[in-house]
C-alpha cells in the first residue's frame, strides 16, 4: 500500500523535445510546426539585421503564430503579447536581434545594444516558422524551442523497485485472502437451458459485425494507435493532447491490440469477450444470488438474456470503456451479493482497484458495495474475530485495492495528475454534478443520444423501480424475491445516482449500468409474475396502474429516432424520425394496451384474475422484446438498403478477405485534370446569366474570375433580385477518355427544385456543326449544413463510362428556374477529373490526420500524425467526417493539438465520393497547402525529474 501511495512522487524520465530551425545548412524557408501546448517552455529567436531590412515595411521578417499571442517580427519591431519592442537594425557587424523566452517572462536584445525585459510575459505561442523573405533574405533566422511533455514520461529505476513491490505484494496477499476454504463448493452442472447461452453468444457475435459505431470509437482507437506508436498517452485530439489521467487505463488496454490489427472487427473483439464475460457473471453469478430456484430455468434465463441484451446492444459495443465498467459492475454485484468471508472481499478490492482508472464512470463499482455494504461488514467481522485481524485484513484489502494507483501512475506522475486535471476542467466538458440531469435531457433528445434502443432500457428501468417498491416493502408481501427485487432496485438506483461524479453528461455512458438494468428487469418481472400469482384488490390496483406507468414509457422510449452515430456506414430505417413498423404509432400508448391485453388474454386465458397483477411482467416483455427485434431488425436491414459504405459489409469483406482496408474500398477521390478547350462551334447563349460573374460575394469562386478553374465562369446571382433565366455555353472540346476518366464543373447555388444542370454530348461533324448525342445529369451532393448567405462551391460531374460513346464536343445546359433565396446557379467552364480509390490515393500522401468520427474506418491507413514529447508531426492529408466537419482537432478553444494547421495554411479539398452512391455525404479528402512540413531538427532528451514539481505547470488558455 505504501508503494502505491508513493508511485504518483517517484523520479521519472521525463520527455523533453528541443526543435531547431531550419536544420542546419538548408535554405531558411517557412515551415510547419506543431507543438503541444502552443507555448513552449522556452523559445530562443535570432534575427540578424539582414533579414529586418529585407523585410521592409509591407513583410513580416518571422512569425511564430498571429498576434497577440505568437512572435511577430517586422522590419523595425518585435511584437508579442501586446507588447512592442523596438528592434530597428543597425550598422553594426554581426548586428542581430535576439529574443529569449522562459518561465520568467521574455528578453528582448534590440540590434542597438539595449535590452528589454518583459517579466511575467509567457513564452509565445508556436503555430509554426514563417517569414516573408527569400531564402537569400533570410540567412541567419534562426528559432530554438523547448517543450517539455509533462505526461511523456516513463518510470526510474526507483519507480520500477516500487511497482514491483506493490504488484508483488498485491498478488501475495490476494494469494492468502483467496485460499481454497474447507467448505464444500457446489459442482457446477450443465444445465437444460445451455441453449441460451448459445443463443446469446451467437447474439453478441452477429452485433460485432452489424452493429453501429460507439461515438468515441475513432478517438479511442486513434489515442491507443498513437500510445502504441510512440509510448505517449495524450488525448491526441484536443487538451493540449493532455492524458486521460487517472481515466487512461482503458486505453492502455487497447493499446496493444491495435498493434495486432487496426480492422474494426478485431478492435469490437474485447467488447464481444466482455459481453460474453458479462453474460456469464450476470445469469451464474448475481441471478444465481438472486434466484437462487429458479435462475436456471430456461424460462428465466430466457428472460435475463433479452433484459441484458437490451441494456448492453444499444451502448457497449466498441472501444469505449463502458463493456469494461459494466463487467466490472456485474462482478462486483456478485461478489456483494455472494460474500461470506474474505475471498470475496478480496476479489471484490482487485475489482474496484482495476475498475476506478477505466473511466470516471468506473465509480459505478461501489453501486452493489453502498447497497450490500451491512453483509460485506458482516463478512469482514466474521472472518476477523480480534481487533488485531481487523487492522490486519483492512490493510490487505487496501493493498489489493491499490493496485489502482497503480494502473494510474505505472508511468504518470503526480504532476500529471494535476496538469491534466487542470487541462480538462478549463477546456471542458467539466460540468458538476448538478447538471447530470443533461444526461438524460440528451436521452430524450432526437439525436443518436435518444435513439428508441437507448431509451427504453433507461425509461423501463426508471419505471420499474416503484412497481418493485409497492410490490416488495408492504410487510404482508415481503419474502426472499421481494427482498432481491429491493435490492436490485437499490442498486439500479445508486447506480444511476453515481453518472453525477462523471464530467460529462452524454447519454451512451449510461451503457455501464446494463447489468443492474437486466438484473432489475429480470428480478421485476418475476416478482409481478409472483405476485400476480395469489391476486387481490390492491396487486391488481397497482398491477393496473404499474401496466400504465410501463406503457407510458414505452411510447416515450419509442417517439425517440432510430439514429445512430455516423449514418452514412449504415442505412437503418427511420433515421429522423420515430419507428412505425407495419405503420404502428409505436409512439402512442394504444397499439401497447392492445398488446398488452392480447398477450395478458392469451397466457392467463385459464387464470383471467391473474392478468391485472400480471400486466407490468407482461408490458415489459413486450417492451423488451420489441426494442430488440426493431433494433437488430434494423441491422440486419442496413446493408441490404445500402450495401456501399456499410460498416455490415466492411465487416464481412474483412472476414472473407476481399476488401480489408475498410471505408476506404468504397471511397473514389476525384482529383482535378486540365481545363477542356472551348471549340470553334456554337456560341454561348445566356438569358439570365451573367459571364465572369452572377455569385455572391462572400462566395467567391475556386480561382479568381478569369484564372485557373474559373477561366470560365458564369451565374446568375444578382442581389435584391429574383428572376429567372436559363443558358447554354459554347461547345467545348473533349478528348478520349480513359475509363477511369471523366469530366466535372465546380457549382454553387442549387440544381434542384426548379434549378436545373446538365452536360450535352456531341460529335463534331467537321462542317462547323455538331451533332448531338445525348445529355447527362451530373448527381449533386448539397452540403446538409450549408448556409445560404454563405453557400459552398463543389464539385459535380460525370464518369466517363456514361459519356456517349463517339462524343468529342460537350457543352453544359443551366436553368434557373426558382425565384426564392435560393433561386441562383452558378458554376465554372468544364475540366478533366479522374478516378482513384482512396488507398491508393493516400499511398504517398502521408502522414495522414483522421478526423475522430472517422478514424475507426480506415485500418488500411497506418502512416496517421503522431505525437510525441510535445510535437505533433505535419499530416499531408486530412480526412474529414460528414458535414457538418468535427474539427476539434483544429479549435484552439478546446486545446486542438493540430491548430496549427489553418493558421499558416489552408486546407484543399480534392472531390470523392462514396462508390455508387454519389448523393451519400461520406466525408471528404483534403491536402494540406504547399507550405514546407517540418522543415526543422528536432532532438528529444530524458531526464529524471521528481514526480511532484519536475516539470512546468503552463496555464490553460484560449
Amino acid at each position: 500500500m505504501l508503494a502505491a501511495v508513493a508511485l504518483p512522487f517517484a523520479p521519472t524520465w521525463l520527455d523533453t523535445s528541443t526543435v531547431t530551425w531550419p536544420v542546419a545548412g538548408a535554405p531558411v524557408a517557412s515551415s510547419t510546426a506543431i507543438v503541444t501546448p502552443y507555448r513552449p517552455n522556452a523559445l530562443t529567436a535570432t534575427v540578424p539585421c539582414s533579414a529586418l531590412r529585407a523585410a521592409g515595411p509591407a513583410a513580416v521578417a518571422l512569425a511564430t503564430g498571429p498576434e497577440p499571442g505568437g512572435l511577430v517580427v517586422t522590419d523595425r519591431a518585435a511584437r508579442v503579447g501586446g507588447s512592442t519592442v523596438d528592434l530597428r537594425p543597425t550598422t553594426a557587424p554581426n548586428c542581430r536581434a535576439v529574443i529569449t523566452a522562459g518561465r520568467d517572462g521574455i528578453s528582448v536584445d534590440a540590434p542597438d545594444g539595449r535590452r528589454t525585459d518583459l517579466p511575467g510575459e509567457p513564452v509565445p505561442q508556436v503555430f509554426g516558422f514563417h517569414t516573408d523573405l527569400d531564402p537569400a533574405d533570410a540567412v541567419g533566422l534562426a528559432v530554438t524551442i523547448e517543450v517539455a511533455d509533462p505526461f511523456s514520461t516513463s518510470p526510474g529505476a526507483l519507480k520500477y523497485g516500487l511497482i514491483g513491490i506493490q504488484l508483488g505484494a498485491a498478488a501475495g496477499v490476494l494469494m492468502l485472502l483467496i485460499r481454497p476454504s474447507r467448505a464444500r463448493r457446489r459442482r457446477v452442472r450443465w444445465r437444460p437451458s445451455w441453449w441460451v447461452d448459445v443463443a446469446v453468444v451467437a447474439t453478441l457475435a452477429a452485433w460485432a459485425v452489424i452493429g453501429p459505431l460507439a461515438v468515441d470509437d475513432g478517438w479511442a482507437s486513434t489515442i491507443a494507435r498513437n500510445v502504441a506508436a510512440t509510448g505517449n498517452p495524450g488525448n491526441y485530439y484536443r487538451w493540449w493532447n493532455a492524458a486521460e489521467v487517472p481515466f487512461a487505463f482503458s486505453q492502455e488496454l487497447l493499446a496493444p491490440w491495435t498493434a495486432v490489427s487496426i480492422a474494426p472487427l478485431w478492435l469490437r473483439l474485447p467488447s464481444t469477450l466482455l459481453a460474453v464475460a458479462t453474460w456469464l457473471v450476470f445469469s451464474r453469478g448475481v441471478l444465481g444470488a438472486a434466484l437462487p430456484v429458479r435462475a436456471a430455468t430456461g424460462r428465466v434465463r430466457s428472460l435475463a438474456a433479452v433484459c441484458l441484451l437490451a441494456a448492453w446492444l444499444p451502448f457497449n459495443l466498441g472501444t469505449r470503456p463502458e463493456s469494461y465498467v459494466a463487467l466490472a459492475v456485474v462482478v462486483a454485484l456478485s461478489l456483494a451479493m455472494r460474500a461470506r468471508g474474505l475471498r470475496e472481499l478480496a476479489l471484490l478490492a482487485l475489482t474496484v482497484g482495476l475498475t476506478v482508472p477505466i473511466s470516471p464512470n468506473g465509480l459505478l463499482v461501489l453501486a452493489p458495495i453502498v447497497v450490500f455494504a451491512p453483509r460485506l461488514l458482516a463478512a469482514l467481522r466474521g472472518a476477523s474475530p480480534t481487533r488485531w485481524q481487523l487492522t490486519a485484513h483492512v490493510a490487505a484489502l487496501s493493498c489489493v485495492a491499490a493496485v489502482g494507483l497503480t494502473a494510474v501512475f505505472a508511468d504518470q506522475t503526480w504532476d500529471a495528475l494535476l496538469i491534466a486535471s487542470d487541462w480538462h476542467t478549463f477546456f471542458g466538458p467539466a460540468l458538476p454534478w448538478w447538471d447530470e440531469p443533461d444526461r438524460y435531457r440528451y436521452l430524450l433528445g432526437s439525436d443518436q443520444q435518444g435513439s428508441v434502443a437507448k431509451r427504453m432500457p433507461i425509461l423501463l428501468t426508471a419505471a420499474i423501480i416503484p412497481v418493485v417498491g409497492l410490490l416488495a416493502l408492504p410487510r404482508a408481501h415481503r419474502d426472499f424475491v421481494g427482498r432481491a427485487a429491493l435490492r436490485m432496485a437499490a442498486v439500479a438506483v445508486v447506480a444511476l445516482l453515481l453518472f453525477a461524479v462523471s464530467p460529462s453528461k452524454w447519454s451512451y455512458h449510461l451503457g455501464a449500468a446494463a447489468g443492474p438494468i437486466a438484473a432489475l428487469l429480470t428480478v421485476g418481472v418475476v416478482l409481478v409474475t409472483r405476485r400476480a400469482r395469489t391476486p387481490n384488490r390492491y396487486l391488481t390496483v397497482v398491477g393496473v396502474a404499474s401496466t400504465a406507468l410501463l406503457i407510458g414509457a414505452a411510447a416515450v422510449a419509442l417517439d425517440g429516432p432510430n439514429a445512430w452515430w455516423l449514418p452514412v456506414v449504415y442505412a437503418v430505417p427511420w433515421p429522423s424520425e420515430p419507428p412505425r413498423p407495419l405503420g404502428l404509432p409505436l409512439n402512442q400508448p394504444w397499439p401497447w394496451l392492445a398488446a398488452v391485453v392480447v398477450v395478458s388474454v392469451l397466457l392467463y386465458r385459464r387464470r383471467l384474475s391473474q392478468a391485472p397483477a400480471a400486466g407490468p411482467a407482461v408490458t415489459t416483455l413486450i417492451a423488451v422484446g420489441v426494442v430488440l427485434a426493431l433494433l437488430l431488425g434494423s441491422f440486419v436491414a442496413a446493408p441490404l438498403r445500402r450495401p456501399e459504405g456499410s460498416l455490415a459489409k466492411i465487416n464481412l469483406d474483412r472476414v472473407a478477405g476481399t476488401r480489408v482496408c475498410g471505408l476506404a474500398d468504397d471511397v473514389d477521390v476525384l482529383p482535378d485534370g486540365p481545363r477542356l478547350a472551348p471549340s470553334s462551334e456554337a456560341a454561348e447563349q445566356l438569358a439570365g446569366f451573367d459571364p465572369q460573374t452572377g455569385y455572391p460575394a462572400d462566395a467567391p469562386p475556386p480561382d479568381p474570375p478569369g484564372t485557373g478553374a474559373s477561366t470560365f465562369l458564369w451565374g446568375s446571382h444578382a442581389p435584391d433580385v429574383q428572376a429567372t433565366g436559363s443558358m447554354t455555353s459554347p461547345w467545348f472540346v473533349l478528348p478520349p477518355q480513359p475509363a477511369n476518366g471523366g469530366v466535372t464543373v465546380s457549382v454553387a447555388g442549387r440544381t434542384d427544385g426548379g434549378n436545373q444542370l446538365a452536360f450535352d454530348f456531341g460529335r463534331a461533324d467537321g462542317g462547323g456543326g455538331v451533332a448531338p448525342l445525348g445529355d447527362r445529369t451530373p448527381v449533386d451532393r448539397p452540403a446538409s449544413d450549408e448556409d445560404p448567405a454563405h453557400p459552398l462551391w463543389r464539385s459535380l460531374g460525370v464518369d466517363a463510362t456514361v459519356i456517349p460513346a463517339g462524343a468529342d464536343r460537350m457543352r453544359i445546359h443551366a436553368v434557373d428556374g426558382r425565384t426564392d433565396a435560393l433561386g441562383w446557379l452558378a458554376f465554372t467552364g468544364p475540366r478533366l477529373r479522374s478516378s482513384i480509390g482512396l488507398t491508393e490515393f493516400l499511398a504517398d500522401k502521408g502522414p495522414v490526420l483522421i478526423s475522430w468520427p472517422m478514424a475507426f474506418l480506415f485500418p488500411c491507413i497506418h502512416d496517421i500524425a503522431t505525437v510525441r514529447a510535445g510535437v505533433a508531426t505535419t499530416p499531408l492529408a486530412v480526412i474529414e467526417s460528414p458535414r457538418p466537419f468535427l474539427t476539434e482537432d483544429r479549435r484552439r478553444d478546446i486545446g486542438g493539438v493540430f491548430a496549427a494547421l489553418t493558421v499558416f495554411g489552408t486546407l484543399h479539398e480534392i472531390p470523392s465520393r462514396l462508390v455508387g452512391r454519389p448523393d451519400v455525404d461520406w466525408g471528404a479528402v483534403k491536402l494540406t497547402g504547399d507550405v514546407t512540413r517540418d522543415a526543422y531538427r528536432r532532438t528529444v532528451t530524458r531526464t529524471l525529474v521528481p514526480g511532484s514539481g519536475g516539470v512546468e505547470h503552463l496555464p490553460p488558455e484560449r
